[in-house]
């Protein structure tokens, strides 16, 4: 691979800084734990983080087992998980979005086999279990689901004078001049974290291309091609036109001044984020966020081969360690008893996974009600790529992004950065 001009070669120094990290090479904390089970989760903000707490507390105290439940933010989890997955010493109960990253664990003989062990499997929706299941056995159990679209202060978008969200990317660029315009910054992101900069190029792979046109390129571990070139063109034609808050460099997502706080603030027009994003920006912000809060798709490609119903996203889920004991098991279904439930979709704002909605959400608040009824006209999802590829190649991606993002690296560039890493994946 040739090195890009200018800062990229230490963009791609840190490409294989990655790899090490997530090969073990970088310290990390491990799973070991004086407790019984050990429970790593990212609900680190209020009240679901004090919900979850109060559940292992409970669960330990019913069946005489200690518990130590460590709420990490979303980055830093990924970050430990890598080096603790390489060491073969994971949580008993640990975080996971399924995907490559959870098949890899599974092929390491880190993760329990769940497929008829959990008493409370009908109790959820099985198209919930897809991301979860790899050669036909359930690893993982969902407890939330849901996409990724924009996020919009529609009080914003009428100071603008925009009157509708954009169905197109061409009118999405127009109204983030206009925001500009009006002295709004468009979008919050958190170029810290990289994770949310790979929503804008996957999604428009997935607009160009289309679902198919990804899934044959991961296929074949080869980006090549005009249609993903095209794609990260367009990142950088919308990075020209400076659409982030001040300081989005260094922001990272739920930290205060980060990119949930700055829509929290109503400092910014819009995020693209998934189905978590306004409780994030409640509780990033100390606010109740925007007043009216909007949700629209991510806009068309002209002449591209993908629908503005097909979506990115996924869920979210907990699997189990090989070794963890058998009240690890117990444990998940402890959290989908109807009572429990309930109280963590409300505390967290999560969208459902049951298979009956009605009898755990019967008051679904309006915010989780956009993304039900986005899933509902689905047409096709894609999990995201940093989750539903390996680790490596993931991590590239993102970092990839970032370049693409802050004017480091071009679309060709982009290009032979992941198709390198998919090749040293072979």
């Amino acid at each position: 691979m040739r090195n890009p001009l200018g800062r990229p070669k230490a963009l791609l120094a840190a490409g294989a800084a990655t790899a090490l990290a997530l090969s073990g090479a970088a310290c990390g904390d491990s799973g070991e734990s004086d407790a019984d089970i050990t429970w790593w989760h990212i609900q680190n903000q209020d009240p679901l983080m004090s919900t979850w707490q109060e559940f292992a507390d409970d669960f330990g105290d019913e069946h005489d087992l200690s518990f130590d439940v460590q709420a990490i933010e979303n980055q830093s989890f990924k970050d430990r998980m890598g080096p603790a997955s390489q060491s073969g010493d994971v949580p008993d109960v640990f975080h996971t979005w399924g995907g490559g990253v959870l098949a890899e664990q599974v092929e390491a003989g880190l993760v329990k086999d769940l497929t008829g062990q959990l008493d409370c499997i009908d109790s959820i929706n099985p198209i919930a279990l897809e991301a979860y299941t790899i050669d036909g056995k359930l690893y993982a159990m969902p407890f939330d689901a849901g996409v990724v679209g924009f996020w919009y202060n529609i009080d914003l978008f009428a100071e603008a004078g925009i009157e509708a969200p954009p169905q197109t990317w061409d009118e999405f660029l127009a109204d983030v001049e206009a925001l500009k315009a009006a002295g709004i910054a468009p979008i919050a992101l958190a170029g810290a974290d990289q994770w949310p900069g790979h929503y804008y190029w996957t999604y428009l792979a997935m607009r160009i291309v289309g679902l198919d046109g990804l899934e044959q390129a991961a296929a074949a571990g080869d980006f090549s091609g005009e249609g993903f070139e095209q794609a990260g063109d367009l990142v950088a034609e919308l990075a020209a036109l400076e659409p982030f808050q001040p300081g989005f460099e260094s922001a990272s997502y739920g930290e205060a001044d980060g990119q949930a706080a700055n829509m929290g603030e109503g400092v910014t027009a819009m995020e693209l984020m998934g189905q978590w994003a306004p409780q994030v920006q409640r509780d990033a912000s100390g606010t109740d966020g925007p007043a009216n809060l909007g949700f629209f798709p991510f806009p068309t490609v002209e002449g591209g081969a993908g629908a503005g119903t097909e979506w990115l996203g996924g869920g979210n889920g907990y699997a189990v360690a090989a070794d963890a004991p058998d009240e690890a098991v117990e444990f998940l279904c402890y959290l989908m008893e109807p009572e429990n439930y309930a109280r963590a979709i409300v505390d967290g704002n999560l969208t459902p996974v049951a298979a009956d909605t009605e009898a755990v959400a019967p008051d679904l608040n309006a915010d989780a009600q956009k993304v039900v009824e986005a899933l509902a006209t689905a047409t096709g999802t894609q999990l995201y790529l940093d989750q539903a590829y390996p680790p490596a190649i993931g991590g590239v991606i993102n970092e990839a992004t970032e370049g693409l993002i802050l004017g480091q690296i071009t679309s060709e560039d982009f290009i032979e950065m992941v198709n390198a890493a998919w090749a040293a994946e072979a």
